[in-house]
């Protein structure tokens, strides 16, 4: 599955002297069957869209794709045989970044040019050693840092290593020739002669000469990232181990609640294990899922996983952005702080909190509004479908331009999707037409006002520009109102509930501060708060309605809430913006 992540162009400044610049992106596919529907790339230089761009077949084994770029950047992509995500390469941690490949431009060095074998670092046949050594405790000299060895002649000053990100960690790619041997015998200088400070490494690390010796497979390509231990980091100057020594870090999650877990268990995914997932163990059976594993000292980004695709929903309070609308855990690990516990999708110390029940929604989109391209059919696609991938057509059987469809939908209480006019293949505005959540009101362009679903309290932002539709699912079957395309209401004007809520009430003040009144509703009921992330924050049983109930939500923080109200079988929704 893809990582997205921002375009990091904010730090290279342009010259007076910028030209565009031609980018050129070749594979080689010469190792792989090649999908019959071609081999595309998919990056932030284009909204990362798995099946816009097809690369041209150079008829030699490789394909390319060029794009010109008027801006110092560094773009992020990767390669796809295919045309959807889960087709993708998967980019060897020698040469990727966030786990995708990278390519930097700034305007001076002219076009620019890149090859590569498919899911590997160099060309075809070839090997990569990313070398890396740790100068924190070390003065850097004015000549910088080196590495000499049998791979490039033990050159002293022609292999140097850099440290764009300060972090005192010096780096080089390096394609490398593997002999008969499978070694690589290497140093690293502080300098850049023989004169200068150099490494007398260890026997216990390296040979009997005080080099390095870096084990490599002769009769395979490596992919190799130099690191002192298991959790990738780099060896400390004239050092047999890392210059920080990693904590063992115990994570638990609570999964007790969720209605039910993926038969290969859950996982964790995150900074520190290269957002690979790592399977937690469960073999008491309780629900209680944990590991134990190195982690560098610091802050760390995080989430667990019911199952290899079903990444939780973090609560926006314990996370940080994670890029794709929602959050991921975040915490700081040191020697006293070496453990994290939590229920899945909750922050640490909130209660675990049930899932729904599995049921199905019906959802319904007005088109008759709506300029439709004739044979254009809508499909829904979002965190139920796998989003683009697993898109469901709808269909309008009756014939009155309200097309709809029903899916069972298990997991988290909160369902993000949206709408497009056909697949949601190739390049969207292009091959498909998607709901952006974004509209203006006013007659006059130079007074519009810009509405989104998050301002009409419908969706949030996807990560993206845009916004996705949000509901917050009960676990029984539900039927959505009709809603008008790119709209929080149908086509009249009502707004998105769900039909059978035969409880009607209203809230006011809305927006509010510590306190909600609710109006309308006669008799007694079930009084509940969910938050965004469909967790129940407030409940009251047998409130005395009586047409007027005053609710104290002071105890809240500020965001979007849903208030339901439930009586018998009879059920009814609002939703409120807590200031």
């Amino acid at each position: 599955m893809k990582q997205l992540f921002t375009l990091l162009a904010g730090s290279l400044l342009a010259s007076s002297a910028w030209t565009q610049t031609t980018v050129t992106l070749t594979v080689d596919m010469s190792n792989e069957d090649v999908s019959a529907d071609g081999v595309h790339v998919a990056g932030n230089f284009q909204g990362w869209d798995p099946g816009a761009n097809m690369m041209t077949d150079n008829g030699d084994g490789t394909w390319s794709h060029t794009f010109t770029s008027d801006t110092a950047a560094t773009y992020q992509y990767k390669f796809i045989n295919g045309n959807a995500w889960g087709s993708d390469e998967s980019v060897p941690g020698a040469c990727a970044l966030d786990g995708n490949r990278a390519v930097t431009v700034d305007g001076m060095m002219g076009n620019v040019e890149t090859l590569a074998c498919y899911g590997s670092c160099a060309a075809c046949g070839q090997s990569s050693v990313l070398f890396r050594v740790d100068m924190t405790n070390e003065e850097v000299s004015p000549f910088g840092v080196h590495v000499a060895g049998t791979f490039q002649g033990w050159d002293p000053a022609a292999t140097e290593l850099t440290d764009p990100d300060g972090d005192m960690v010096y780096e080089t790619l390096q394609t490398v020739d593997v002999d008969s041997t499978g070694q690589i015998v290497f140093k690293f200088i502080n300098g850049n002669s023989w004169a200068d400070p150099n490494e007398l490494i260890d026997p216990a690390c390296g040979d009997s000469t005080g080099n390095r010796v870096l084990e490599l497979d002769s009769l395979a390509v490596n992919n190799i990232v130099l690191a002192a231990d298991d959790i990738g980091s780099p060896y400390c100057f004239n050092s047999c181990s890392s210059c920080v020594l990693p904590l063992i870090v115990d994570l638990e999650v609570d999964a007790t609640q969720l209605a039910s877990i993926s038969p290969d268990g859950l996982f964790v995914a995150g900074s520190f294990t290269g957002w690979n997932q790592t399977a937690m163990d469960d073999s008491d059976g309780d629900g209680i899922y944990t590991l134990s594993l190195e982690v560098p000292p610091g802050a760390a980004q995080f989430k667990f996983l019911n199952g290899p695709d079903g990444w939780e929903n973090v609560p926006g309070e314990c996370g940080a952005d994670d890029g794709f609308g929602g959050f991921n855990r975040i915490a700081e690990f040191d020697a006293t702080n070496a453990s994290y516990s939590c229920c899945f999708a909750a922050c640490p110390g909130d209660a675990c909190v049930p899932e729904p029940p599995v049921a199905p929604i019906t959802f319904r989109l007005n088109l008759n509004s709506e300029e439709v391209a004739e044979g254009s059919v809508p499909f829904i696609w979002g965190s139920f479908t796998g989003w683009q991938g697993g898109a469901l057509e709808m269909s309008d059987a009756d014939g009155d331009g309200v097309w709809e469809i029903t899916e069972e939908i298990s997991g988290d209480a909160q369902v993000k999707y949206k709408y497009s006019l056909g697949a949601p293949v190739g390049e969207s505005g292009v091959d498909y037409v998607e709901e952006t959540g974004m509209w203006f009101v006013g007659a006059d362009s130079t007074t519009q006002d810009t509405v989104t679903f998050e301002l009409e309290m419908c969706g949030i932002p996807n990560g993206f520009g845009g916004y996705d539709r949000t509901h917050i699912r009960s676990g029984k079957a539900e039927v959505l109102d009709v809603v008008c395309w790119n709209r929080c209401s149908d086509c009249e004007g009502s707004s998105a509930s769900v039909t059978d809520l035969t409880v009607d009430f209203g809230v006011f003040p809305n927006p509010a501060n510590d306190r909600i009144v609710l109006t309308g509703a006669q008799g007694n009921a079930t009084v509940r708060v969910l938050d965004v992330q469909g967790r129940e924050v407030l409940n009251l049983a047998n409130a005395p309605l009586n047409g007027r109930y005053e609710l104290n939500v002071s105890s809240l923080q500020a965001g979007a809430y849903t208030v339901v109200l439930n009586q018998g079988l009879k059920q009814g929704v609002q939703r409120v913006l807590i200031q």
